[in-house]
């Protein structure tokens, strides 16, 4: 069982901490991969959060909240209990309901932020500020489930909505708080890494964000400079900026509206060998604007996470897929979610009207 960081002074020596994750954890989310930690939480402050969040259920403070069309607002998102559905108080270090419980929680978040931010790299993760990094509790009642979808893409392919925030996504966090859940209840986390571990590091490189893949496991990104003019390209050898660069789009382009098909950018050489993350098949409600029937993606390579109360799972926003496989329990799935944030790329100037 993880433990929890707490500083631990000595008499001449500098004060030290307890990881809280495992060796390799890091590594494993860096490469692609989804890193799931039992008993991250102690049952006693699962157990608290669980009944606060079944309060707040109670209390008419949580709401549908399904996969987001972009092209409208969230009124017009038609959503219901069929849905996931998200708490939507006064937010999550409010006075409502166990405040108490949820700062502790939030404290050990923290930690782990702070620690993620060290081990991948990617320092601007333990910055602070105002609604910077995302907290909540999700509820799936019986029926309920959610379909494949990224937790963040590229600005550039938001359309009107891209280019607005000062941070993005980064790390995707869930924990789970149900009592004795069994597989035959549903509601599994199905996730889509790579089937072996990419040979670099995934999401991001200097900024740019991933959308694809080259032979499989090499991360394809995308950058748009100064003038609205984009290229594709991946790293030679190893990651984390550390390879030389190479071009994969035949010229300098600009990104359409979605759906886009990233393929038909890419120079002869290179069209078989990429494969692009986010597609109309694959995240339909991202790229078409439009609810598509509910499909587990079987036939997929896919990491299947049961939701047993005090486990954490772990992985990058960018570059891991994902679903909410259907409850099938009488009883509600309840987990705490979130997001931890790193620094957006500056705005690239665009030429007037465009």
């Amino acid at each position: 069982m993880a433990v929890l960081a707490v500083p631990v002074a000595a008499a001449g020596l500098a004060a030290v901490t307890t990881p809280l994750l495992p060796a390799g954890a890091t590594a494993a989310i860096e490469r692609g991969q989804i890193h799931v930690e039992p008993g991250f939480l102690p049952p006693p402050l699962v157990r608290s959060l669980r009944e606060d969040a079944m309060s707040l259920f109670e209390a008419g403070l949580f709401s549908p909240d399904g996969l987001t069309n972009t092209a409208v607002g969230r009124s017009q998102q038609g959503f219901d209990r069929r849905d996931r559905q998200t708490f939507r108080g006064d937010g999550w270090s409010s006075a409502t309901g166990d405040q108490a419980a949820r700062l502790q929680f939030a404290a050990r978040m923290r930690s782990l932020r702070e620690e993620l931010a060290e081990g991948l790299g990617r320092p601007t993760l333990a910055s602070e500020g105002e609604r910077r990094h995302e907290m909540t509790y999700n509820w799936y009642e019986a029926g309920a489930k959610l379909g494949r979808h990224l937790d963040e893409h590229h600005e550039e392919t938001k359309g009107t909505k891209g280019w607005l925030r000062p941070s993005r996504r980064s790390v995707t966090w869930l924990v789970y708080l149900n009592e004795q859940w069994e597989a035959a209840e549903g509601g599994a986390l199905r996730t889509f890494p790579r089937p072996q571990p990419s040979s670099q590091a995934v999401g991001s490189d200097a900024g740019n964000l991933q959308v694809g893949w080259l032979d499989a496991s090499r991360p394809v990104f995308l950058e748009t400079r100064e003038g609205g003019l984009s290229t594709l390209y991946c790293r030679a050898g190893g990651g984390g900026g550390g390879g030389r660069r190479e071009a994969l789009s035949a010229a300098a382009f600009e990104v359409p509206r979605q759906p886009v098909d990233f393929g038909a950018f890419l120079a002869a050489e290179y069209g078989s060998r990429f494969e692009q993350i986010s597609t109309s098949r694959l995240d339909p409600r991202f790229a078409t604007g439009t609810p598509a029937e509910f499909t587990e993606f079987g036939e997929l390579h896919h990491v299947d996470v049961l939701p047993a109360a005090g486990t954490l799972v772990l992985f990058d926003s960018v570059s891991l897929p994902h679903l909410v496989r259907e409850v099938t329990s009488t009883r509600p799935r309840v987990a705490a979610t979130g997001w931890f944030h790193e620094d957006s790329l500056a705005v690239p100037l665009f030429p007037a009207g465009s």
